[in-house]
């Protein structure tokens, strides 16, 4: 089953490779590959400013509700109408007693500085 009708929006999930880098592993952005996402609903949870540094740092925070089965895992981006995000956590799947409504809920963050 789908999500509501007013889940419209198609979003673009960003998954890059972790590679070695000096005796860690991180992912290299450069090789990403992208897949999209279509009937989601992405809506803002939160935005901070912290101005108890020499710099000001800002984070935004966002919740997607993806379809059920939608490929996303722990450590995407996420492109949205509303910006780029990372995946925070991994996805959870959300199961509704019905079916009619259920979906995979993930956390999204953003940040600056």
């Amino acid at each position: 089953m789908a999500l509501p009708s007013f889940c419209r929006e198609t979003v673009t999930v960003l998954r890059a490779p972790l590679v070695d880098q000096r005796g860690a592993k991180v992912r290299d952005w450069t090789k990403a590959v992208e897949h999209y996402v279509t009937g989601c609903s992405v809506q803002f949870a939160s935005t901070m400013t912290d101005r108890g540094e020499p710099r000001e740092a800002v984070s935004d925070s966002a919740t997607l509700f993806a379809p059920p089965g939608a490929d996303i895992k722990a450590g995407d981006r996420i492109s949205t109408s509303m910006g780029e995000f990372a995946v925070e956590g991994h996805p959870m799947p959300r199961v509704s007693p019905t079916g009619a409504v259920s979906h995979v809920e993930c956390s999204l963050a953003w940040w600056e500085g």
